[in-house]
């Protein structure tokens, strides 16, 4: 049965080896995890406030942590069933039908793409933060103009641009990219520990004497808050508005199944998957609540979402209108307080350093899936060509930069691009794989039993089935209350139109694999019968 299985795999795939090469260590996965998931992740924390003003913060951190956990337990399980490049996208086209399988992760490979796009022409934003902060504090009108560069069209092209170069050059390095992204993970943690101390030693009176003495307004902090609930801000029932950010704090939790996509080049698979989607996913969990408990300690819960709604609904307050250009940037409130450039750059890197190298991480992690695709026959075999000295597949890696590229001017050039939401598709690509991963031990019996690492019953019913129901519940009940949300989920024409030309661009694709593969005397099924070879 063995000799047999191992022959049809190999008829099947384009070759017998991937040629890739297990060289990425635990924590170099770790790190990358805490980059995606939380790149640009700690702005928004603060942006977002008045979404759910009143909230309990760290309740709905805990509530959403619970299906968050079920979800990366069926990533973890996919990544070490599956250890193959793309092995998230491998575990579901195998689990489901493979037009399913297919087109969902297509559908998440562009929505990464945009954000691949968007983070990199945003990359500019952090510059501007900087030597605005810089400014203001200073006096200095050149560093004030040299920030406003950076927050220009102009200046966010050119910065998105040698993000991208970088991310791509240094994608290509192999294993000197992953000790490049270990040692920017701590790095990234020891500047955030200094960040936190920061913020514990600063309170709501220290800050509000500090505005006022910057602005030269008079009880600045207060007029805030008071011009804010003039304009319509209203703070619900702490239970009522920790619900309603549900929704919210699970888009904070997202991309944490990227880790899977490169479990086939993972030094010691299951140790590694565990550290970098389970352990990471708990980590960046402790992260958020202490980073939005502390800066709520430090400033005031009633000012920052005031603050945030202000900011977010573009009004015309005095005291926000002097220091606009600085926006939801925290570390300049702690300047205000503690007079220290130096800290403000050491906390300026905690936040710009992990949205920096999760843009490596995620050109990583789109060339894995293109691979993938080329393996199963989708793609054109030319992606899963693998450079014999860097263990890298370069077309793939060439392929993602062209795309990441024509991103960051589409956001430049093309505005509309900015309002086509992909929160949907992260919420409807995550219930796919929830719900056809529940389903698995019942309509792909053959495969559950061949391929899953975790048989698992409980009450007799599989624990995955359990898990993938119960999280595929909650991805409906949060789609459904996310739903024309202006921030997280606009409803509009665009929004169908580019849902669809994503999903449905997928299947045109797989046909027409499917169509091409016929033609050659290829049997696509017989493929997605086998696991590729490593």
């Amino acid at each position: 049965m063995g000799k047999e299985n191992t022959d049809t795999s190999q008829s099947v795939f384009i070759r017998q080896s991937s040629g890739l090469v297990r060289e990425v260590s635990p924590w170099a996965s770790f790190f990358a995890t805490f980059g995606l998931v939380t790149g640009g992740i700690p702005i928004l924390i603060v942006e977002w406030l008045y979404l759910a003003p009143g909230a309990n913060w760290a309740l709905s951190y805990l509530i959403s942590l619970v299906p968050t956990m079920g979800m990366a337990f069926l990533f973890y399980l996919a990544s070490i069933s599956t250890p193959r490049a793309g092995g998230d996208y491998v575990f579901n086209a195998r689990s489901s039908h493979p037009l399913v399988g297919f087109t969902n992760y297509w559908a998440l490979w562009i929505a990464f793409s945009l954000s691949l796009g968007l983070y990199s022409y945003l990359a500019a934003q952090w510059f501007a933060y900087l030597f605005t902060g810089i400014g203001l504090y200073s006096s200095n009108t050149f560093l004030i103009n040299f920030g406003n560069f950076f927050g220009s069209n102009i200046g966010s092209v050119i910065v998105g641009i040698i993000v991208l170069v970088l991310s791509a050059f240094i994608a290509v390095l192999g294993k000197y990219g992953w000790k490049f992204i270990a040692i920017t993970g701590i790095i990234s943690i020891i500047t955030t520990l200094i960040t936190f101390i920061v913020l514990a030693m600063i309170t709501p009176s220290s800050f509000s004497s500090a505005l006022s003495s910057f602005t030269g307004l008079h009880d600045a902090y207060s007029s805030v808050i008071t011009y804010a609930s003039s304009k319509g801000l209203s703070f619900l029932p702490e239970l009522q508005a920790s619900l309603i950010a549900i929704p919210v704090v699970w888009y904070y939790f997202t991309w944490y199944n990227l880790p899977a996509s490169w479990s086939g080049e993972m030094k010691k698979v299951k140790f590694n998957s565990l550290l970098s989607i389970i352990i990471s996913v708990i980590f960046i969990g402790i992260y958020y609540i202490l980073f939005t408990f502390l800066n709520i300690h430090a400033f005031g819960e009633k000012f920052l979402v005031s603050w945030s709604y202000i900011s977010s609904n573009s009004l015309n307050d005095t005291v926000y209108n002097s220091l606009s250009s600085i926006g939801p940037f925290t570390p300049f409130f702690a300047l205000l307080v503690n007079h220290s450039l130096i800290v403000f750059v050491l906390m300026w890197i905690a936040f710009w350093l992990p949205n920096f190298y999760s843009n490596l991480t995620l050109v990583i992690s789109l060339t894995r899936y293109l691979f993938s695709w080329s393996f199963d026959r989708i793609m054109p075999e030319s992606f899963a060509d693998v450079n014999d000295k860097l263990h890298i597949p370069v077309k793939a890696t060439l392929l993602t930069f062209i795309v990441g590229l024509i991103g960051v001017l589409l956001y430049a050039f093309v505005p509309e691009i900015s309002i086509v939401d992909v929160t949907v598709v992260f919420q409807v690509g995550y219930a796919v794989f929830a719900l056809t991963t529940a389903l698995m031990p019942f309509i792909k019996k053959d495969m559950y039993r061949r391929v899953s690492a975790s048989k698992t019953k409980i009450m007799g019913i599989p624990l995955v089935s359990l898990i993938g129901f119960s999280v595929f519940g909650f991805l409906v009940y949060s789609l459904l209350i996310t739903w024309n949300n202006p921030v997280l989920l606009p409803v509009n024409l665009l929004t169908f139109v580019s849902l669809i030309a994503m999903y449905g661009s997928g299947i045109g694709i797989y046909f027409l694999a499917k169509y091409m593969n016929s033609r050659k005397g290829i049997e696509m099924n017989l493929v997605f019968k086998e696991i590729p070879p490593e």
